[in-house]
């Protein structure tokens, strides 16, 4: 008899099918420094990321004690506030203070086609969050390259600002960038922070951004670093600030992007400024790219699929679930996910291309209090009428 060309099988099959993987949490922090220790310890490597989170490796950019170059002191200042994990990019000390901007900006090594100074950055295995160069990014070359990185891989920037008075430093805001070159997300820090050095035997002052990096890494990445008492011991330069005063320095500085330490009523010296150098919330820039950097991982997984009526209902379905998780933890005030009406078109379709609209809130930093005291007669008037 001839093979029964439509016969499967005499008996059962079983076909599982799992439903969409959970998205999980936004993540946390991770710092990314380039900086010089002229010390390190040979394990640590030049011109690439090297990982720390503890003393025990920090204690590797220097095993000599003597705290040289400027990445020494800011890894350990960021550890005591927070641990999270660390890269750093060692890079020469060059002759000229030039030769060491210059290796701290980096690039493309055309011999051996290492990523170097800050472009080295991007091949750490987790992509930083928080970028910064301290010592160096008060330099116009070095801000923008920072600027340009943190567009690019989606990371906060802290910088310093020049080391003069108030008046100088608004004017330096003046003439720095805007939002499209990346300037949205960096953080300018004004005055120099002193913490004591055990090789100096002393207090030393180091660069602004220091403190301010380990204030930012030490909150949810859709929170603001203001209003943290830092471990500042002084600063190179007294800002005035009133916390009731619209006039104080501290309060220019504000206004053009601008934050700074201040001795407040909470002892010490606090970090001030939510905003970042254009006036947006430092934390609307943290929330954007840690929703977008976790969309991004989704997505990886379910390209090439095909594009039927249960795939995109299931994803829509599968990112609005996870928006909820981020309004039932207070991340957002809310949010919803759906298909565009107008923009998902025959020829988008066609063209392997379709649209997905994710709304969502914000929570605002509380940044100005308003108190209205009113005097009342109808509350004396009360009072008069029981004693009466």
């Amino acid at each position: 008899m001839a093979e029964v060309t439509n016969f499967e099988h005499n008996g059962v099959s079983v076909e599982t099918t799992e439903s969409p993987e959970a998205m999980g949490g936004l993540g946390d922090n991770v710092v990314g420094l380039v900086g010089t220790a002229p010390n390190a310890d040979m394990s640590v490597p030049r011109n690439a990321p090297f990982r720390i989170n503890s003393y025990t490796l920090a204690a590797l950019l220097d095993p000599t004690g003597a705290e040289a170059g400027t990445l020494y002191q800011v890894v350990h200042q960021i550890l005591k506030v927070v641990k999270v994990p660390i890269y750093v990019v060692v890079v020469e000390e060059g002759t000229l203070e030039a030769d060491t901007l210059n290796n701290v900006i980096g690039g493309i090594d055309l011999e051996s086609g290492q990523k170097t100074g800050l472009q080295a950055l991007t091949t750490c295995q987790e992509l930083p969050t928080i970028i910064g160069a301290p010592g160096f990014s008060d330099a116009q070359a070095v801000h923008s390259e920072l600027a340009s990185l943190g567009k690019r891989i989606r990371a906060r920037f802290v910088f310093d600002g020049l080391d003069v008075p108030v008046s100088g430093q608004v004017t330096n805001s003046e003439g720095i960038g805007g939002a499209e070159l990346g300037y949205d997300r960096g953080y300018m820090v004004h005055q120099m922070p002193a913490v004591y050095s055990k090789a100096a035997k002393a207090n030393v002052f180091l660069p602004p951004s220091s403190l301010a990096i380990a204030a930012l890494a030490a909150v949810k990445q859709w929170e603001s670093p203001g209003n943290q008492v830092t471990y500042a011991a002084d600063v190179s330069r007294v800002v005035e600030y009133n916390i009731l005063d619209k006039s104080t320095e501290g309060d220019l500085l504000n206004r053009y992007g601008v934050s700074y330490y201040a001795r407040t009523t909470m002892g010490g010296f606090s970090l001030i400024g939510n905003r970042t150098i254009t006036g947006k919330f430092i934390s609307y820039v943290g929330l954007e790219d840690a929703i977008i950097r976790k969309l991004v991982k989704a997505a990886q997984k379910v390209m090439a699929k095909n594009l039927t009526k249960s795939f995109m209902e299931q994803e829509v379905k599968r990112i609005d679930d996870w928006l909820q998780t981020l309004v039932a933890d207070e991340t957002i005030p809310g949010g919803k996910v759906y298909l565009h009406p107008e923009l998902n078109s025959v020829e988008k379709y066609k063209n392997g291309t379709w649209y997905l609209c994710i709304d969502y809130g914000r929570y605002a930093p509380n940044e100005h209090m308003i108190y209205q005291l009113n005097a009342s007669d109808a509350i004396i008037e009360e009072f008069l009428e029981d004693v009466l």
